[in-house]
């Protein structure tokens, strides 16, 4: 049974803070430099010294045969580290006050095959084959054959599905062997599916007032309430079956056929093999495989406006948690961890003032595989990203008083303190009088762990996704924030 929970928000006076990471400001600064056939350590070494950016890296990934000759004249530090780097295919990332230099690898990987019935070996045509949350994915031809091209150097699951057959996801690891390869896939036939056919297309039933009203809470479940939200749309909502589970408004939902979604926000169209999206006592489990495709503009703002999107759902989103618990730069990159703990007196969920250290809280386990991780909690664990902050509309539907006095908990079922900033420490709201619209909140999330030792695989993916549930500002954007699984932000 889920646990039910509740979360209640105190309020302290503050500042807000506007402080700028100290080094965006140097990449920023204009410096005039000059670089006379110099390598590329050497060019940084300059650099370092002039502007006073400190530079990490790998040694091995950097050719000194590379020279480097140019001038600038009062050019902002970051364009002239865009420069040289590119001269060899390098590219570079801040963390904190630091800026690291890394190799970009291009890869050629492809994978091939045929996909047939099980029974009779029969190809079936036009069935969909895609790498699960990506953008690469095609349609098999008329003799059931397929071939994805340009594959990262990732782990990644190939999804596979057909009208009337059972979907089927097989893993890949980024080590494994998938050039020069034919592989041949079965799917079997999926009677359940196949009587849902025979069954429409007889008679489509008229919509009923309850299904409408259930297609309008999974909207809004599903897609979430963010302004991302408000530009996506659900394409064919006809192919979604749903399930009442008991009196209390709960419910499932599954797909007779691959659901599209159009983000308009993000500038894609997703297909989306839904398994089973289920809402519970005020949780949500959604369990699926998404093929994204890039919407086309020829409007060059438009564009921009999908780009700054994109890295905006990407920042603080369960992707970038989980990349930077795999890349060890969990702090670095803007996270703040705290233990969840139930309090069987009030019956209810608090934070401690004083969290352990991160290490503490969440333990990232090798395995015998290089891209796969266990992902060992304690407890539920409340995440904060640092790096922006909850906007109002959420804020005042969970985080402000009533008409009546009576104050909102965060998600109305989860009880937590509250940390604002980085100055600021907890003291209660009716104290100093405020509500929380009058203050800045960074963005809070809480991770509820059914299993406290969960995979986790690269690039940031939870394996097996029954294993938690999510509560706070991960559910506000919902599947509106969802990005590929091989977006980085440039």
């Amino acid at each position: 049974m889920i646990r039910k929970f509740l979360i209640s928000i105190l309020l302290f006076s503050s500042i807000k803070l506007l402080a700028q990471e100290p080094n965006e400001a140097v990449l920023d600064s204009r410096i005039t430099i000059q670089f006379n056939n110099v390598s590329i350590p050497a060019a940084l070494r300059q650099l370092d010294k002039l502007s006073g950016v400190k530079f990490s890296y790998n040694s091995n990934i950097i050719s000194r045969e590379t020279r480097f000759t140019s001038s600038y004249r009062s050019e902002p530090v970051r364009l002239i580290l865009e420069d040289l780097l590119s001269t060899a295919n390098l590219y570079y990332r801040e963390l904190g006050a630091t800026v690291i230099i890394l190799k970009r690898v291009y890869s050629k990987r492809k994978i091939s095959g045929r996909v047939v019935d099980k029974d009779s070996q029969a190809p079936l045509p036009y069935a969909s084959v895609f790498i699960e949350r990506s953008t690469l994915g095609v349609a098999t031809d008329l003799k059931g054959e397929f071939e994805i091209e340009d594959i990262p150097d990732i782990g990644f699951n190939l999804v596979i599905s057909y009208v009337g057959y059972k979907p089927k996801a097989i893993p890949f690891n980024y080590k494994q062997q998938i050039d020069n390869v034919n592989f041949v896939i079965k799917l079997e036939i999926d009677p359940v599916a196949l009587e849902s056919i025979q069954v429409v297309s007889k008679s489509r039933k008229r919509t009923t007032y309850e299904v409408r009203n259930l297609l309008r809470r999974f909207k809004t479940a599903f897609l979430g309430r963010s302004d991302n939200a408000k530009k996506c749309k659900i394409v064919n909502p006809e192919v979604l079956k749903f399930q009442v589970l008991d009196t209390l408004g709960n419910y499932r939902v599954t797909a007779d056929d691959i659901v599209f979604i159009e983000n308009k926000a993000l500038g894609y169209r997703v297909g989306y093999l839904l398994e089973e999206f289920r809402y519970e006592n005020g949780l949500k489990t959604n369990i699926g495989s998404a093929k994204f495709q890039e919407l086309e503009t020829k409007s060059r703002k438009k564009y921009n406006r999908w780009e700054a999107a994109r890295e905006k759902a990407y920042n603080g989103s369960v992707q970038h948690f989980l990349n930077s618990m795999i890349n060890g730069s969990t702090e670095e990159e803007g996270f703040g961890l705290n233990l969840v703990q139930y309090d069987s007196v009030a019956s209810e969920y608090t934070t401690p003032l004083n969290p352990p250290p991160i290490h503490e809280i969440l333990e990232l386990r090798k395995t015998d595989k290089d891209y796969l991780f266990t992902l060992h909690a304690k407890s539920d664990v409340e995440v904060t990203y640092r790096g922006e902050f909850e906007d109002s509309s959420y804020k005042k539907l969970y985080r402000s008083t009533s008409r009546g006095g009576s104050y909102k908990y965060t998600d109305r079922k989860v009880r937590a303190s509250i940390a604002l900033t980085d100055s600021q420490n907890l003291s209660s709201y009716q104290t100093f009088g405020l509500d929380a619209n009058d203050v800045e909140i960074f963005q809070k999330s809480v991770i509820f762990f059914l299993n406290f030792d969960t995979p986790i695989v690269f690039p940031g993916q939870f394996t097996n996704p029954r294993d938690v549930l999510f509560s706070g500002w991960w559910r506000w954007g919902a599947f509106s924030d969802f990005l590929p699984l091989n977006y980085r932000p440039d």
